[in-house]
């Protein structure tokens, strides 16, 4: 599970199922339920995922973490699976170890329909935060 939390607001990412391609394991198709909880706004939606979105996100996280840790300055990132129910990015804070964490979603019933926002947190959160991409990767 890929899950922020800070005070009242909530970004999770959950594991449902992976429908396996046995000819192409890089198609399999990965289900998660996405919930977005905050400011008394409330969104819970399924996505499809594929392993390529997942492995960029954590090749994305996992180098932004790593500048972080070498005491640079990374670049502000972002992250658009193939299915955009919803895209992410994350940039520096300056002048603290605070790293902003932005999204937007957008349930695919709604397709005119979108919710941003965005949560400060710990930059020693990040570790946990790809710990979690790797387990719905791996389920």
């Amino acid at each position: 599970m890929f899950e922020i939390k800070n005070e009242d607001t909530l970004f999770r990412l959950s594991f449902i199922e992976r429908i396996e391609e046995p000819e192409e394991p890089q198609e399999d198709v990965i289900m998660c339920w996405l919930e977005i909880n905050g400011c008394s706004i409330s969104l819970q939606c399924q996505c499809e995922l594929i392993p390529y979105d997942l492995v960029s996100l954590k090749k994305i996280m996992t180098d932004f973490y790593q500048s972080l840790s070498a005491n640079k300055r990374p670049e502000p990132v972002s992250f658009s699976p193939r299915m955009s129910t919803f895209t992410c990015g994350f940039n520096v804070i300056g002048g603290s170890d605070a790293v902003g964490f932005s999204f937007t979603a957008s349930p695919q019933i709604y397709e005119s329909w979108k919710l941003t926002g965005g949560i400060i947190i710990d930059q020693s959160y990040l570790p946990a935060l790809i710990n979690g991409i790797e387990s719905i990767l791996t389920n």
